[in-house]
């Protein structure tokens, strides 16, 4: 018996704003089609310009089709899909912070954080700034997103989201303070699965620690799907023998969480197959999830927002 993989169709305010990292690919992509279908405001955050531009034709093109087919069309859906474009490398500190001014700059509301860009590298990939790839593509640069992004969140309405796409590979995940950026060794799978248990960890720990009540945080899991993210670990291509789920059907869960309106307050949980879950109990340790953003907020010092202390409250707020 499948999952039930539905979300309701619900009508957004145009003035709803969305950002989706990677939104030009895969779930990303489908992520951002559907909610901009549901009327809302759509920002794609992504490094590939051209590849995002050639999307948003596609957009543009699939709903010109249905609008002219009568039986086909849905009356709801906007004449004009209204998504953007922005460029972001969370590769790099300095060019995440640019993305991040430029975005602070227009002075525009922002009321749902879409976090799912990710990488797999098969080897290990040090950026320029020093971390190795996945972690901070995966992890570093959407925590500092984030981070800087809480005051706007806030100020944006009494419904404001921040959705994490992790992964079960978080199972896979550990975290060793001698191996943190590979210092020791490589492995792909375990490192990809340290970048998801990260952003697992830190969801737990900003759900206790964030300030603001109106804003929540949630880690989404879209199941195993054939996208070219699968494909990168032998295990990936294994697993796509026998567990096919769609781009679309695993954007489903992550769509829910942005947009279902009995998903708002919903903070500090992890939601798999539309539902909310349990996490390990690992990956609920208040120990390892303060050691773990001690090192994060050590790694990225230097690009902190300064206000920061305004919107997390530090002191322990004891266990999940």
């Amino acid at each position: 018996m499948g999952a039930d993989l539905s979300y309701p169709q619900v009508v957004i305010s145009p003035e709803r704003t969305y950002i989706v990292t990677g939104g030009n690919t895969g779930i990303g992509f489908c992520i951002a089609k559907e909610i901009a279908k549901m009327g809302g405001r759509v920002i794609i955050a992504c490094r590939n310009m051209s590849k995002a531009e050639a999307m948003q034709e596609e957009y543009e093109k699939e709903l010109k089709e249905k609008q002219e087919n009568v039986q086909e069309t849905n009356r709801t859906e906007p004449k004009l899909l209204n998504v953007e474009m922005m460029e972001l490398d969370l590769a790099s500190f300095d060019k995440t912070m640019k993305f991040i001014e430029e975005f602070k700059t227009r002075n525009c509301p922002l009321h749902v954080l879409i976090c799912n860009a990710g990488v797999v590298t098969a080897s290990k990939e040090m950026t320029d700034d020093g971390y190795e790839m996945m972690l901070q593509s995966n992890y570093l640069s959407h925590l500092l997103i984030t981070l800087h992004f809480l005051p706007i969140l806030q100020k944006s309405g009494d419904d404001a989201r921040i959705v994490n796409v992790s992964s079960d590979a978080y199972y896979m995940g550990t975290f060793d303070p001698t191996n943190l950026n590979c210092e020791r060794s490589f492995g792909k799978v375990g490192i990809y699965g340290n970048s998801k248990l990260f952003q697992i960890m830190s969801t737990l720990w900003l759900s206790r620690h964030l300030k603001y009540p109106t804003v929540s945080i949630t880690s989404c899991y879209p199941g195993i799907v054939n996208t070219r993210l699968l494909y990168a670990t032998a295990i990936g291509r294994l697993l796509s023998n026998f567990y096919p789920r769609t781009p679309l059907d695993g954007a489903a869960t992550i769509i829910k969480a942005a947009t279902d309106p009995e998903f708002k307050g919903v903070t500090g949980v992890y939601i798999k197959d539309c539902k909310t879950t349990s996490t390990t109990s690992y990956a609920k340790r208040v120990d390892i999830q303060n050691q773990l953003i001690d090192y994060s907020l050590q790694s990225m010092s230097k690009y902190l927002p300064t206000d920061l202390k305004d919107c997390i409250d530090y002191e322990d707020q004891g266990s999940t």
